[in-house]
């Protein structure tokens, strides 16, 4: 009987902290997802991509995810705006994450597959002057929700997940703002995208997906972006010039 209360507190330390699992952003999810225009780039411009601006709130809660341990109540629950600066999701400890800095290679890394420009690359700054046009990005929301489930019975509530009930769901968002200034740093273009992805986990199955939707996210906003581009490119001639 101790031994079993031994296994038992393992699994559920385990669980509570993810083994000290830290997941990262990768992107993109598969190259399949993204969009390519051509096979050939249709414009001969160069397209810099700056670090992106970063407005995200910086509030973390993490108390109410405690809710899940009084007894009757059926699950705790966390927000949290900057997901790189918590600990704890519902199936992994951090997430290795650089919005500024990611968000912007992943920009650069779609704009090259889809063939729409000649060139699209990341910098800081150095070699802005190198390009036509530079990307800015304005990141307003990368909000995690999660919620964990404890069906009411505080601690006890987790052993259900060991049978197979739920975990809980992992809510990823994202909205970023997009824009495109020519060397006079007048705007030429602009995109907002706003998406969500929500995520039901079970201790076998989707553990440890808590944030990969970011990448997945991010796949669609560039879709978008690409999209869009090439629509405005097309019906402004004088932007290709």
């Amino acid at each position: 009987m101790k031994i079993l209360r031994l296994v038992i507190i393992a699994i559920l330390l385990f669980i509570l902290t993810g083994c000290g699992t830290t997941a990262k952003f990768v992107y993109p999810s598969s190259m399949k997802n993204l969009v390519q225009v051509d096979s050939n780039p249709v414009y001969h411009k160069k397209i810099a991509i700056l670090p992106f601006y970063d407005y995200r709130s910086n509030e973390n809660s993490t108390g109410t995810r405690l809710l899940q341990l009084i007894p009757l109540f059926p699950y705790g629950y966390i927000n949290y705006n900057r997901p790189e600066a918590a600990v704890l999701f519902i199936s992994v400890h951090k997430f290795g994450f650089s919005p500024s800095e990611d968000l912007a290679k992943a920009a650069a890394l779609s704009l090259r597959h889809s063939n729409l420009f000649d060139e699209a690359f990341f910098t800081f700054g150095g070699q802005q002057n190198k390009a036509d046009y530079v990307m800015y990005g304005n990141i307003y929301s990368t909000l995690y929700h999660g919620t964990i489930y404890s069906y009411g019975l505080s601690f006890a509530g987790e052993l259900l997940w060991i049978l197979g009930a739920p975990q809980g769901v992992s809510q990823n968002n994202l909205e970023i703002n997009f824009q495109l200034k020519d060397k006079n740093k007048k705007v030429v273009w602009e995109h907002t995208y706003k998406g969500q992805n929500e995520c039901m986990q079970w201790l076998y199955y989707r553990n440890g997906h808590d944030v990969k939707a970011y990448s997945i996210l991010m796949e669609e906003a560039m879709n978008e972006v690409v999209k869009d581009l090439a629509k405005t490119f097309k019906n402004n001639q004088s932007l290709s010039k």
